[in-house]
């Protein structure tokens, strides 16, 4: 019984790091092209997918992780887009 506890405790301490990974940003985004959003402090373009939000210098949070498919545009008014990738400047 001991074995399979302590077993346990080392694979959650394996997988938390990855579970608590993804990242969080402060941007301040602008609309460009359909799915095509701007961060206007960096310069760096943001793809999303089905994404209608017109913005004009809005804060938004960013949730990216490289190689997720869960990553996030969540605006003020708490719509979220799905971010197909980043393009840096």
């Amino acid at each position: 019984m001991t074995l399979r506890r302590s077993l346990s405790c080392l694979l959650l301490l394996v997988l938390t790091p990855t579970m608590l990974s993804a990242d969080f940003y402060k941007v301040n985004v602008t609309r460009v092209d359909d799915d095509l959003y701007k961060d206007t402090g960096s310069g760096t373009y943001i793809v999303t997918r089905y994404c209608y939000e017109y913005v004009y210098y809005q804060d938004a949070v960013l949730n990216y992780e490289p190689y997720s498919y869960n990553n996030k545009l969540i605006f003020k008014n708490n719509k979220k887009c799905d971010v197909a990738r980043l393009i840096s400047k």
